[in-house]
C-alpha cells in the first residue's frame, strides 16, 4: 500500500520489532499527491526537494546494509516460512502482502468504531518499535566501525531518542520535520533489513506484489478511506514530508530497499560490481519516483510503488543475470 501525494497529509503504518520476521516489519500504505491545502502545484524545485530527500535515504539504507551485513549474515536469520524455492517465495510475499492487508483492514474498523486514540496508540505503538528495535542494532554497528566502541547501554539509551521524538510530534507538537527526519532513519532501516533478511526470490517479488496492491488500495481498497478519516496527528508518523510532497513509509522503505538488495546480494563479486548495481538501481527507482510526481499535474492521488519498482526491479536483474 503505497501512494504519493503533496503535502500536509501523511500516511501510513509500519510495525516491526528488535529481531523481527518481515512480517512483523510491515510497509505501510502511502502515497504520492500534491498539497492541496497549502493550494500548490507540482513544480521542478518541489521535485528536485523531494528527490534529494529520498537520495539522502537510500543512501543511508545503502551504508546501513554495509555495515549491518556481518550482523545478519551471523545471526543467520531469513524470513523463508514457505522455503526459498520459486513457489515457496511466492507463498512468503503473499503472506507478507496479506499481513498488510489485514493490518489496513483492522485500523479502518477502528476508526469507523471513532477509536480514534486506539488507533493512534496502535500505529504509534507500531512505529516506535521498529523504530527502537532497528535503531538498536544501527547505532551498535555504527559506533564499531567508525569509532571502535561498543557500549549496550549507550546503544540502548540512544535508541529511545528516534521514540522521544515521535512521542513529542504525536502527543504535544506536531513537527513535520521532526518527525519526517526521523522517519526517514526508519525507512533506511526498514528497507536495509528487509534486503538483509528476505531471501533473494522473495525480496525481488515483494516489491512488484506490494506494488500491484498499491494500484489496489489507493483507487479501490482501504487505504483511501483509511487516509481521509484518521487524524492527522496519527498519520504523522507513517509519512514524511518531502518538499511539497506527502509521501508514505511504505514507498520510501521500498525506494531504500532495492538499492541495499543489490549491495547485500551482489557484495560477494566485490565492492565495484555491489556498488555500481547499487547506483544504477538508485537511478532506474528515483527516475520511476520523479515520473510519478510529474504525472500528478494529472492526477491529484496516485500509487508511488508501481513504476519505481519495474524500472528498479529490472536493474538489479540486469546485475544478477
Amino acid at each position: 500500500m503505497s501512494e504519493v501525494q503533496p503535502a500536509p497529509s501523511e500516511v501510513q503504518p509500519a510495525p516491526s520489532e528488535v529481531q523481527p520476521a518481515p512480517s512483523e516489519v510491515q510497509p505501510a500504505p502511502s502515497e504520492v499527491q500534491p498539497a492541496p491545502s497549502e493550494g500548490k502545484k507540482v513544480t521542478p524545485l518541489g521535485v528536485l526537494k523531494a528527490l534529494v530527500f529520498i537520495l539522502g535515504i537510500q543512501a543511508a539504507a545503502v551504508l546501513l546494509t554495509y555495515l549491518n551485513a556481518p550482523v545478519f549474515s551471523l545471526s543467520g536469520y531469513s524470513y523463508a516460512p514457505l522455503g526459498t524455492s520459486p513457489a515457496g517465495s511466492a507463498g512468503n510475499t503473499l503472506l507478507l502482502v496479506l499481513v498488510v492487508f489485514s493490518t489496513t483492514l483492522a485500523l479502518v474498523w477502528i476508526l469507523r468504531q471513532k477509536r480514534v486514540l486506539s488507533f493512534k496508540i496502535i500505529v504509534f505503538g507500531a512505529t516506535v518499535l521498529s523504530a527502537f528495535s532497528l535503531t538498536l542494532i544501527t547505532v551498535d554497528s555504527v559506533t564499531l566501525y567508525f569509532f571502535n566502541f561498543s557500549s549496550p547501554l549507550f546503544d540502548l539509551l540512544l535508541s529511545f531518542v528516534p521514540v522521544a521524538l515521535l512521542g513529542y510530534t504525536t502527543f504535544v507538537k506536531a513537527s513535520s520535520r521532526i518527525s519526517s527526519g526521523v522517519l526517514a532513519l526508519l525507512s533506511a532501516e526498514v528497507g536495509s533489513y528487509f534486503a538483509s533478511t528476505l531471501p533473494l526470490i522473495t525480496a525481488l517479488l515483494f516489491p512488484i506484489a506490494f506494488s500491484l496492491y498499491d494500484v489496489y488500495a489507493v483507487f479501490r481498497g482501504p487505504l483511501r478511506e483509511l487516509v481521509s478519516a484518521a487524524p492527522a496527528s496519527a498519520l504523522g508518523v507513517i509519512s514524511v514530508k518531502a518538499g511539497e510532497f506527502t509521501i508514505g513509509l511504505g514507498d520510501t522503505v521500498f525506494y531504500s530497499m532495492l538499492p541495499s538488495l543489490a549491495i547485500y546480494q551482489l557484495n560477494i563479486l566485490g565492492a565495484a560490481v555491489s556498488v555500481s548495481a547499487a547506483v544504477v538501481t538508485i537511478a532506474a527507482v528515483d527516475a520511476g519516483m520523479v515520473f510519478t510526481l510529474y504525472l500528478l499535474t494529472k492526477k491529484k492521488l496516485l500509487p508511488g510503488l508501481p513504476i519505481p519498482m519495474v524500472l528498479g526491479v529490472a536493474s538489479l536483474l540486469f546485475f544478477l543475470r
